[in-house]
């Protein structure tokens, strides 16, 4: 990972950093400021390393981070298919009431295509590209979520 997707990650990573350093405080994150020469030389100071050990330290660290965001972003990919594939017709109807600007013919000739989906954002609402597709991950978790049956109580059974 270079400085600047460093930089750009950095809310996420410091997340991770608190996890990861345990010494490293609250205030001491907030002075690195998504800088990853500040971080370098916080875990140096805090650890006892050597400036080499402190940089490969975080370099094995974002290797781990990067892992996971690609592995977390396959996953969140390969959920919103499958949602699209198996459930648009049963979501057509919610997603209308989630963006009122598209008309039910624009919904429909998306076919549940995310890209489709995401383009219609953009010119409906003036949605990036990327705050159009967070949007609509989001929208598909929450009618997952909505749409999973409660366990019957056991009550049910004792009672018949």
């Amino acid at each position: 990972m270079n400085k600047e997707e460093f930089a750009v990650n950095w809310q996420q990573i410091r997340g991770q950093a608190q996890q990861w350093w345990s010494k490293l405080t609250d205030d001491d994150l907030e002075r690195v400021d998504g800088k990853m020469e500040k971080l370098v030389g916080l875990v140096q100071e805090r650890y006892g390393f050597t400036r080499d050990a402190a940089e490969e330290e975080l370099r094995q660290r974002m290797e781990q981070f990067d892992a996971k965001q690609k592995h977390k972003t396959y996953r969140d990919d390969a959920a919103v298919q499958d949602v699209l594939e198996g459930q648009w017709k049963q979501m057509h109807s919610q997603a209308r009431m989630w963006w009122d600007k598209l008309t039910d013919d624009e919904l429909e000739k998306t076919a549940g295509k995310a890209e489709a989906v995401f383009a219609l954002l953009q010119a409906e609402y003036g949605m990036s590209r990327d705050r159009a597709e967070a949007e609509f991950k989001r929208r598909v978790k929450e009618y997952d979520i909505s749409q999973q049956k409660q366990p019957v109580p056991i009550a049910m059974f004792i009672l018949g």
